[in-house]
């Protein structure tokens, strides 16, 4: 059976990152065993009112803001510790924060992303004995860079480029209304090279809806992404020269699941 880590959004939790996926868990059966974790810094203070209203506190995030990289490495770690203690895991999935920090923990993994080489092979050396997962799911990511806030709405974008893209298979759901479409969409190209124009060693699929923040009211294609990396990417014939693709996603008339699915940075 795939296992696949849930890394929840800003200042949520897991019961409420569970919540969002009801229709995604429903999709994919007893295929997929989902497991949650929660950030390493805790608080009381919801991300939005629908947090607050449906998830009791504790809320968590992943890091401080103005803790620059120090915050990012401590998430890593935390990251890394769970895994040691409960995994190993097929794939990691996040949202938006949590995407964040999934991707920031698998270019631990491997050396990628920004910042000075030496200090992520340092990085990358503390971390050896952690499994890596194949495949990353970000839905509604943002870029795990030290001069972007934790929240997306407080985001100042970087200008350092990523020094090494991230050597793993990947799924971005973006949404065409989110307010920030352009930071999901600068993690899916800058840390993966998953656009529609250009092919890659790993395969990277993206999925748009036409909501915001959220995850898509109708989660069957993300389902079938998801069965597909399983067979090509974690299955024990995976091929990984499988070329980047985008996929505009088309909604169903579908009664919205709950509001669940749309707060949370």
């Amino acid at each position: 059976m795939t296992r696949i880590l849930c890394l929840h959004g800003w200042r949520t939790n897991s019961a409420f990152l569970e919540r969002q996926m009801a229709q995604l868990k429903a999709k994919l059966g007893g295929a997929v065993e989902f497991s949650f974790m929660e950030g390493p810094i805790s608080g009381m203070l919801a991300a939005d009112d629908d947090v607050e209203q449906e998830c009791m506190p504790p809320y968590f995030q992943w890091w401080e803001p103005l803790d620059g990289l120090a915050g990012q490495r401590s998430a890593v770690q935390h990251v890394a510790d769970h895994i040691r203690a409960h995994g190993p895991f097929d794939a990691l999935l996040g949202f938006s924060e949590g995407a964040a920090c999934a991707s920031a923990f698998v270019a631990a993994l491997h050396a990628a992303g920004r910042g000075n080489a030496e200090a992520r092979q340092e990085l990358k050396a503390e971390l050896a004995d952690v499994i890596p997962p194949r495949l990353v799911i970000c839905v509604c990511g943002i870029p795990p860079d030290e001069f972007r806030p934790g929240c997306f709405c407080l985001g100042r974008g970087s200008s350092s480029k990523v020094q090494r893209q991230v050597p793993v298979a990947s799924i971005h759901v973006i949404g065409d209304s989110d307010s920030d479409r352009r930071g999901s969409e600068e993690l899916a190209k800058e840390w993966y090279g998953a656009t529609s124009q250009q092919a890659n060693a790993a395969a990277g699929v993206i999925l748009r809806h036409p909501h915001g923040h959220r995850f898509p009211l109708d989660c069957r294609p993300l389902a079938d992404a998801i069965r597909e990396a399983i067979s090509k990417d974690i299955g024990p014939k995976a091929n990984k020269t499988a070329a980047h693709t985008s996929v505009s996603v088309e909604h169903c008339t579908l009664p919205d699941p709950s509001r669940l699915a749309v707060a949370g940075c």
